[in-house]
């Protein structure tokens, strides 16, 4: 398993967040034109969901965690 600073942890889903947005930022800029466009569009929706996703099992595994260091 790989081990990260925590500061760098703790930033990755933002990271994710924002260059899934400066992907699709991109993508407008390009125009349809550009055969890249739908790279670049479907590389910034990837890393949009994954960022979402791994915000959201975060703070599912925080709240799990918190009820069960509260019921001790």
């Amino acid at each position: 398993m790989m081990w990260l600073p925590t500061r760098l942890y703790e930033s990755l889903p933002a990271l994710y967040l924002a260059i899934g947005a400066l992907f699709l930022l991109g993508a407008s800029y390009i125009g349809l034109g550009h055969g890249l466009m739908s790279a670049y569009v479907a590389l910034g929706s990837t890393c949009l969901i994954a960022g979402t996703y791994v915000t959201y099992l975060r703070r599912k595994a925080r709240s799990s965690a918190e009820q069960v260091l509260g019921q001790r």
